[in-house]
């Protein structure tokens, strides 16, 4: 305990004054004569004894008050706790209050009933008064006090240092410079709010003070500086950031500072007070922040929690100058029909609108796109109602425009407090059409295909996403297959090995294979070494369903099926009759199967070198009576996906959150040994390409907007481009409330202020200890209420039926 004014404490011998005057003004009885000798007698004993425990009573309830009004201005504190009661506290105080009032009450009540003499009954009623009281002190000393004592005890016994709020201080200020901290509120954000109360609390700060500043961007070493007009020029440099580290790692990191510093502090002057027990500074920790969630560890860090266990001393003040009640309209999601569009093919774009604490109401949204000069053209704008209660999706479709690289945002119309996330960007690599080799006895045989991959109509207008050869198995093993993306054999008789022998080579360096079985299928032509080398798994023979039989699209996160996911169906209700069976190999896997009694496979693939080949077990030229599949609106999609699978298509990714890893595919054959990056900002980058490298790892990209990759020398045509947009998280205003926070830190191991007056109570509570004066001045006024109750009682004359004066 700490005093405030601790020469007040010599007030504490006025408690001898009561006892003094106590002994000098005692009352005498006064002699009067009475006939009925014996009943005065009796009556004297009682009220002798009644007087003297009344007395005392009344004598120590006067010392009590004097010593508590002594104590109450010398303004005492105890350490920091929480000393409040909790609900098991208060339901102990019930029961020891019930209990205390039904034994008074229950004894009175028995004696009333057996009629027990008035002053035997006053006499009994002042000893149950004596025991009820100290039965129940005796009750909340053992069933209340001694709990609360042992929950406080170690804030109350651990070692820190001697109070002192004049003492230095090693202060780390850590702010959270995370993107929702830029809403902004009576024209400052929440970091610019931030900044002000770290300035104030710098000014307050005693001499000799040292602090260090930490964010959540970056892993920067913290530094401690005694130039505190230094620190707070940087603080007002601090901005937010794209990327950021959790706040429990970096508060883990102030604390791991500030142990740092004790250990460095702990030579000289510093080691004497060590070996004191003080080490002569105070040290904490400021973390500024929104307490927004999403800047924290979902699951925690139980090494932060270990850490500020084992450093008691340290006292973390979070300041939050977080909205409670925000508003806000922004673009949370967008979503690409395609990152990768074959030139002259539309791009389609979906977009989330979500509100927060806005009337419903309309907003518009508008598509932007770069062009060719780099400048944003406005293409469309479509109106969106806005409801709290359900986010609003957008969609545009429109002709890409001439690539390589096309890049674009879509934007939202509107002057809410957060304006980073009224912006979406987004990248799109525009590519020649695939080209496609078809391998078949005749045209008939995979005629469906080709009316899938290139429809006449479609090819006539110069937008077909595919350009498709169609050649014999006999002219296979002659042709050049290096400029293809895909080779498709559908209901091939025989390859032969010089065929599955340039299948082999060209799957090897990257390229795609599709095989599609049928009718045609000779089996021991697919059971050569130059076969079991391309097919993936073991051709057993052809199968005959019985009715029922239909295919299993259950594995929907594979990327040939995954469209099904969105679409909700396609292909599950196309009747199966007819399947070849076959075993895939250890290096092969099923995608989809047959709902046949055995499941067998209906999609197998296996990884050849660079390559990838997939094989379709049943025919797709409905002959033979196999199945009705090309009928079915699903056949379209399911070989475009397959064949953007086996061209590698499907992995090429443009559009990225902030903090993900940037990964660009490389050409194999084209070699480029620098490239430019060029950032929203337009900054510039330049960084070498390690030869061989066949995904480009791109570093830097620490903005949020749409970036562009080009290649350093002239004469290598190398360009790509790729968008970085928020987390959605940042976005959302879910805040930490006490439990979280207890998690996060544990309880009773921090506390919360929203302005520069609170946490300067806070700051002095926790250098001081918690000032227990209003406590003192509650038992004060409740012993000299006592106090005068008892005087009241004692000097108020007790009626009997037989003393009421008579009239003259």
């Amino acid at each position: 305990m700490v005093l405030t004014h601790p020469l007040l404490l010599f007030g504490l011998a006025l408690v001898l004054m009561p006892l003094i005057l106590h002994l000098l003004m005692r009352a005498k009885p006064k002699k009067l004569v009475f006939p009925a000798l014996r009943l005065i007698q009796n009556r004297k004993r009682t009220n002798t004894r009644r007087m003297k425990l009344r007395h005392l009573v009344l004598l120590l309830l006067r010392m009590l008050v004097i010593a508590l009004l002594a104590l109450a201005l010398a303004r005492p504190a105890v350490p920091a706790a929480d000393y409040s009661l909790h609900t098991g506290d208060w339901v102990r105080v019930a029961v020891v209050a019930f209990a205390c009032a039904g034994a008074y009450f229950g004894f009175l009540a028995v004696w009333k009933r057996r009629r027990t003499p008035q002053h035997e009954l006053t006499y009994r009623r002042s000893m149950l008064r004596g025991a009820v009281a100290a039965g129940g002190l005796a009750a909340f000393a053992l069933l209340v006090a001694w709990p609360y004592q042992r929950r406080i005890a170690a804030a109350i016994t651990q070692p820190t240092l001697t109070p002192d709020e004049f003492l230095p201080v090693a202060a780390v200020m850590l702010f959270d410079t995370s993107l929702s901290m830029e809403y902004r509120q009576q024209n400052k954000t929440r970091l610019e709010a931030a900044q002000d109360i770290a300035v104030k609390q710098i000014e307050h700060m005693p001499r000799a003070s040292r602090v260090a500043l930490c964010e959540t961007a970056g892993d920067g070493q913290i530094r401690f500086s005694t130039d505190l007009g230094g620190v707070t020029k940087r603080i007002a440099a601090i901005t937010t950031h794209v990327i950021n580290r959790p706040l429990d790692d970096r508060l883990l990191a102030a604390l791991e500072a500030q142990g740092a510093d004790h250990e460095q502090t702990r030579t000289g002057e510093g080691a004497a007070l060590a070996e004191a027990g003080r080490e002569g500074i105070l040290r904490e920790v400021y973390l500024f922040t929104d307490l927004a969630s999403s800047a924290w560890r979902k699951d925690g860090l139980p090494r932060l929690r270990e850490t500020l266990e084992q450093m008691p001393g340290v006292n973390v003040y979070i300041i939050d100058v977080g909205v409670l009640a925000p508003t806000n309209v922004a673009l949370t999601d967008l979503a690409l029909s395609d990152q990768t569009l074959p030139a002259g093919s539309l791009l389609d774009l979906r977009v989330a609108v979500s509100s927060a604490g806005v009337e419903p109401g309309e907003r518009v949204v508008e598509l932007w796109i770069d062009n060719a000069a780099g400048q944003p053209v406005k293409l469309d704008q479509a109106t969106v109602k806005i409801d709290p209660a359900a986010a609003a999706t957008v969609t545009f479709s429109k002709q890409a425009p001439a690539g390589p690289v096309v890049q674009g945002e879509v934007r939202l119309l509107s002057s809410d407090p957060l304006a980073f996330d009224d912006v979406r960007h987004f990248s799109v690599l525009v590519q020649p059409p695939s080209e496609i080799l078809i391998v078949s006895e005749t045209r008939g045989d995979a005629v469906y295909l080709l009316n899938v991959l290139a429809p006449p109509e479609i090819v006539a207008q110069g937008e077909s996403r595919h350009r498709c050869k169609l050649i014999t198995p006999a002219q296979l093993k002659s042709t050049d297959l290096a400029p293809y993306a895909v080779v498709c054999l559908v209901d091939v008789a025989d390859p032969q090995d010089a065929g599955w022998n340039a299948l082999q080579k060209f799957a090897s360096q990257g390229g795609g294979v599709a095989i599609f079985l049928g009718a045609n299928v000779r089996h021991a032509k697919y059971l050569t070494p130059a076969a079991s080398a391309v097919f993936p798994g073991k051709l057993k023979g052809q199968v005959a369903f019985d009715e029922g039989v239909f295919l299993d699209l259950q594995n929907l996160s594979h990327p040939v099926l995954k469209k099904f996911a969105e679409w909700g169906g396609g292909l599950s209700t196309v009747e199966i009759n007819r399947a070849w069976s076959v075993e895939p190999e250890l290096i092969a896997g099923a995608i989809a199967s047959f709902t046949d009694r055995k499941r067998l496979p209906a999609l197998v693939e296996r990884t050849l070198g660079k390559g990838r080949v997939v094989a379709m077990t049943t025919s797709i030229d409905r002959r033979g009576e196999w199945n009705d599949l090309p009928l079915d609106w699903g056949f379209a999609p399911l070989t475009y996906e397959m064949m953007r699978y086996l061209a590698r298509a499907s992995q090429s990714q443009f559009n990225y959150t902030a903090g993900d890893d940037v990964i660009i595919p490389m050409t194999a054959n084209q070699a480029v040994p620098a490239y430019l990056l060029r950032k929203p900002g337009l900054q510039q980058l330049r960084e070498d390409i390690p030869a061989g490298t066949t995904n480009l790892i791109v570093k830097g990209a620490d903005q949020l907007g749409n970036y562009r990759v080009t290649g350093v020398d002239a004469d290598v045509k190398f360009e790509r481009g790729f968008s970085v947009n928020p987390p959605a998280d940042e976005s959302r205003f879910d805040r930490l409330g006490k439990d979280d926070l207890d998690a996060h830190l544990g309880p009773e191991r921090y506390s919360v202020a929203r302005d520069i007056e609170n946490l300067q109570r806070n700051v002095k509570t926790g250098r001081l200890g918690r000032e227990a004066f209003p406590l003192v001045v509650l038992l004060l006024l409740a012993a000299f209420v006592g106090e005068n109750f008892v005087a009241n009682r004692f000097y108020d004359k007790e009626q009997t039926p037989g003393d009421e004066p008579k009239k003259a």
